[in-house]
């Protein structure tokens, strides 16, 4: 599906992006970090200029509470997208709300730990930093009191792979909604019950990432937003049995019901890692 197709239940979204939020934390300055820096500055900064955090953006876990995890793939893509990329205040897109930079990310891998899918557990870690100011002292002040940990990240997946059919909802749409659960038959003959995840496979871009407030949560004070719904023009025949009670809500193009479905099958979603 092209992303300009996709419809969304927030107006400044931009088409495609999936943002997820994790914690940050501050971090000393070293003469490494500066060399790092000063490949994004006009004019070179010394240690006493900037202030530096790090945040952990993501991992690839598959328990996702929204059922849209990423996989290896698309974390090491965005290892190489986000150096250089903004840090906004709130995800508004205006060149005043500019506050910080990513200046170097990493991938932190536990050896003694496997996904789902059968990947080693990796966790997507990105160093920011911003120039001290009298205008932002205060900003700085609640990082390092622990008020301000939370931010969310935006980005573009390189596919979207339904676990029920296979479908990429980056290109097509399938029936299939995230989190509910469906009726699969294997080539036995055997049907159970499965509930639906949209692997975020690989990524196409990151945009920016930004300060948000969400109340705090077991294991993360952390969650993920989507903003992509799929269109649903037609009416589509249910493959659940008729008393199937989990069945995604019915669309009427003619209203405006999909984003309170989307409301209910996308809202915030606590991520199932505690990063500092």
């Amino acid at each position: 599906m092209d992303p300009e197709k996709l419809t969304f239940n927030d107006p400044d979204a931009i088409p495609g992006v999936i943002s997820k939020l994790a914690n940050v934390s501050p971090l000393e300055v070293t003469p490494e970090d500066l060399k790092r820096i000063n490949k994004y500055t006009l004019a070179p900064v010394q240690a006493e200029d900037v202030f530096i955090f790090k945040a952990t953006l993501a991992d690839n876990e598959q328990d996702d509470r929204n059922y849209m995890p990423f996989n290896l793939k698309a974390l090491t893509d965005l290892k190489k997208l986000y150096p250089g990329k903004t840090m906004l205040k709130d995800h508004s897109r205006r060149a005043d709300n500019q506050i910080a930079r990513i200046y170097d990310t990493d991938l932190v891998q536990d050896a003694n730990k496997t996904t789902e899918l059968g990947e080693i557990h990796t966790e997507l870690i990105a160093k920011i930093y911003m120039i001290k100011t009298d205008g932002n002292k205060d900003l700085i002040s609640e990082i390092l009191g622990g008020i301000k940990k939370e931010v969310s990240t935006s980005t573009v997946p390189e596919k979207m792979i339904c676990s029920i059919c296979g479908c990429d909802n980056m290109k097509d749409y399938c029936r299939h909604w995230p989190g509910i659960e469906y009726a699969v038959t294997d080539n036995d003959g055997k049907t159970t019950r499965k509930r639906c995840k949209m692997l975020l496979h690989g990524a196409r871009e990151a945009y920016e990432l930004s300060f948000v407030a969400v109340p705090a949560q077991p294991r993360a004070g952390t969650h993920k937003s989507i903003g992509f719904t799929k269109p649903c023009e037609e009416k589509e025949t249910p493959e659940e049995t008729p008393d199937d009670k989990t069945e995604a809500p019915a669309v009427n193009p003619e209203e405006d019901t999909k984003y309170k479905a989307l409301e209910r099958l996308t809202r915030q979603r606590i991520a199932s890692y505690d990063r500092r």
